[in-house]
This record gives structure tokens, sequence and C-alpha cells, in this order.
């Protein structure tokens, strides 16, 4: 092969990512907010808003119920539109690390099954999360 069958190939390849280039997804909002449930501010749950197309958005809560959501590891936010919301306290044991096994505090309707929607606006967003065990 002649140098020239290696080169076009390339400039072809270098054209294509450069076309591509510029979109680093989707707009994101930024969402944070309170999770409690039966009025108590809700420690170590997961909360993912899960949009009606699109990637997840997901974050954990601390001690006072807080939690903000990220889009990937690099990227704060949730896509702007209409979310269903799950909310689940369950986690796996490690008896190797000794974490001992939660099981789920949170009612289906509100995680595997939940019907639970909000809407994440464009901008900043505070959505705090009612939850109730019955």
């Amino acid at each position: 092969m002649n140098r020239g069958q290696f080169v076009f190939p390339a400039l072809l390849g270098m054209a294509v990512l450069v076309g591509c280039g510029g979109s680093d997804g989707p707009e994101l909002a930024i969402v944070s907010g309170t999770v409690t449930l039966d009025g108590t501010p809700l420690k170590e749950a997961m909360v993912t808003f899960v949009p009606e197309s699109g990637r997840p958005s997901y974050g954990g809560t601390d001690e006072s119920g807080y939690y903000e959501l990220v889009y990937t590891e690099a990227k704060k936010g949730a896509v702007p539109g209409s979310h269903t919301v799950r909310v689940s306290t369950q986690r796996g044991g490690d008896p190797d690390s000794g974490i001992k096994a939660q099981p789920e505090r949170i009612p289906r309707k509100f995680n595997t099954q939940s019907q639970l929607k909000k809407t994440v606006e464009a901008g900043s967003n505070t959505i705090n999360v009612e939850l109730t065990s019955k």
C-alpha cells in the first residue's frame, strides 16, 4: 500500500470526529431537594429521575435527606421534562468488608412500580420528594 491509501481514511475519520464534536449531550437542569418518609428525612436512599426518553439521573441522600442529581459521573443535573421518580433504600451486603445488607423500606409504589411524577424545568430546580409508608 502507498502512503495515500492511509492518509485519506485518516483524514476522513478526523472529519467525521470534528463534525460530531461540539455536542456534550443534552442540556441539563440542576436538581436538588430533600426526601422524607412519613415526614422524617430519609438518609442513605438512592433517588432516580427517569425521563420519558433518554438517560436517567440519580443521587444519594445524606443524613438530612438532601440529594443532588447527576447525569453522568462528570455532569450534574437532569434533562428538562417529565420524570418518573424512584426512591430505594435496598442495599446488597458484602461480608468480606463487613457491610450489612439493607432491606427495602420504601413501598413499591415509590420505587419498582413508581407512579410518582415530577417535572424538571430548565435552570435550577428544588424538588422535594415526600413519601409515605402507607
